[in-house]
């Protein structure tokens, strides 16, 4: 058995293939997401309320995200999932998304190209 260490060599930065889906309107405040997600990636949007009367979740630090799934099999109401990134990309620039439905990742593109 050789004593020698391999060289460490980095990892490439991770990709996420799939991105995270808020279905804001379906959130009633309930926290599990929140208090579940490893990462820290939500929290509640505390300057609006959705149509129940609820301040729906939304993700504080998009890019923590490591797509673990925890928020998508917490959520009772299934107001939060994953969803392969090239599809959810093509309904968010068509329009064809549900009022208040939010894709983080992509509202940080836009608003980092500005």
């Amino acid at each position: 058995m050789s004593s020698a260490r391999k060289p460490i060599t980095p990892k490439p930065p991770r990709r996420r293939e799939r991105v995270l889906v808020i279905l804001q309107e379906q959130c009633k405040e309930c926290g599990l997401c929140v208090e579940f997600c490893p990462k820290n990636v939500l929290c509640f949007d505390m300057s609006k309320y959705n149509r129940k009367g609820y301040h729906p979740v939304t993700a504080c630090d998009i890019e923590a995200c490591v797509n673990c799934e925890f928020c998508e099999r917490i959520c009772p109401d299934m107001a939060i999932f994953l969803s392969d990134k090239d599809e959810a990309r093509e309904a968010y620039e068509k329009g064809n998304l549900e009022e208040n439905t939010l894709i983080p990742e992509f509202e940080l593109e836009e608003s980092e190209e500005e």
